[in-house]
């Protein structure tokens, strides 16, 4: 764990002075007014407070906590898309030594160097801005979906699903606006596949009464159910706390348990695939979880991570909901979320097994999204 941390730090720090001595050469070092060791000393101190208001927050003081986290959050994301900018720019100058295309001119104005450094930083803080309206532009996203089964009287089930919250100081208006988006779709059942708060007792400070005044605000014909998410599970395995709250708003949390509802449908909620390794046991099976239910009902599984897809569709599981991929939430990495996972996005159907994965209703990490949006699922289930 340690040498991976001190490989994670130095690799930070590589990437880091690759940046910023690319806009010292570039942008800084051509202000007459700006000198190397002030820059340098700025520089660093953004880099070194980045560091560690995403590691070592918790050792801050609390009125540090949030200013220092978020801008640490931003660092991440700006880091990234100065990286693959200047990347792609020196690439360009690297090819042009061997086919030589670039004029000459050209390469020796240094007003054209400046130019290029400055567009690069007007672009990302541009993106940046741009990321953090879209974020909070909360989209209702609907999917129809056919399930060949008789559901006791019901003709179909309309489903709220969401997921990914992950609050964190829980004083967000975002929370309100979310809960208000669910009742405005009218579900029967609304359901949370993981990720619900980031917050650690021991660590972030942790609102009870901010959760339960918010969940209790939800209108559902069949209530509220959620399974847990990598994010919700404390360093020590221990969720009990967060779970008693939840209780207290009306949230039934399944942990590999499983509801029969209105004798028409089942409910399935798994623990996430992470509990393994932060409990050291393992999850149930999905043929263990489903014994004894009738199958000829429709069951609906809550699982966080879009994984291992054959075991819930050899199971007879007609619909899985999940999330955890975020679609990458900043463009270009939602191209790793599509290898990792069999579906990183949207709807897939596989024979009778149907599975929906969300982008989710929040972010993670920065409070910035590019090339994806925040959501809350609308999913109508017809019984045929």
């Amino acid at each position: 764990m340690y040498i991976f941390l001190l490989i994670a730090i130095a690799l930070y720090g590589c990437i880091n002075y690759y940046i910023g001595n690319w806009f010292w050469i570039r942008l800084a070092g051509m202000i007459p007014t700006i000198h190397s060791r002030t820059y340098w000393l700025i520089f660093s101190v953004i880099v070194i407070g980045s560091l560690v208001g995403v590691i070592f927050n918790h050792y801050l003081p609390d009125f540090l906590r949030e200013g220092v986290y978020v801008v640490a959050s931003y660092w991440l994301a700006a880091m990234a898309y100065f990286t693959i900018f200047m990347v792609i720019i020196d690439i360009i100058n690297l090819a042009d030594r061997w086919f030589r295309f670039i004029p000459m001119s050209v390469k020796t104005n240094s007003n054209i160097l400046f130019l290029t450094g400055l567009l690069v930083f007007v672009t990302v803080t541009s993106l940046l801005i741009y990321g953090t309206i879209n974020a909070k532009d909360l989209k209702v996203t609907p999917y129809n979906i056919n399930v060949a089964k008789h559901a006791g009287s019901l003709d179909k089930l309309h489903i709220a699903l969401i997921l990914d919250v992950h609050l964190s100081d829980l004083n967000d208006e975002s929370m309100k606006s979310l809960v208000d988006t669910i009742n405005e779709i009218e579900p029967d059942i609304v359901l949370i596949a993981g990720d619900i708060i980031d917050a650690s007792r021991d660590i972030e400070p942790y609102n009870a009464n901010y959760v339960e005044s918010n969940f209790n605000r939800i209108k559902a014909k069949y209530g509220v159910y959620a399974s847990l998410g990598n994010h919700d599970y404390d360093y020590n395995g221990d969720s009990s706390y967060k779970i008693d709250s939840f209780k207290k708003a009306g949230v039934n949390i399944l942990r590999d348990g499983t509801v029969k509802i209105d004798e028409s449908f089942y409910i399935i909620g798994r623990e996430d695939k992470s509990y393994e390794r932060i409990s050291g046991e393992k999850r149930m099976d999905l043929t263990v979880l489903m014994d004894g239910m009738d199958k000829k009902l429709p069951m609906i599984v809550l699982d966080h991570q879009p994984i291992n897809l054959d075991e819930p569709k050899s199971e007879g599981v007609d619909l899985q909901v999940s999330g955890h991929t975020h679609k990458g939430q900043l463009f270009p990495f939602s191209f790793i979320t599509e290898r990792i996972f069999q579906i990183d996005y949207g709807y897939l159907n596989l024979g009778d097994f149907n599975i929906v994965v969300s982008s989710g209703a929040r972010t993670w990490g920065p409070p910035v999204r590019i090339g994806t949006h925040s959501e809350v699922v609308d999913i109508t289930i017809n019984f045929q």
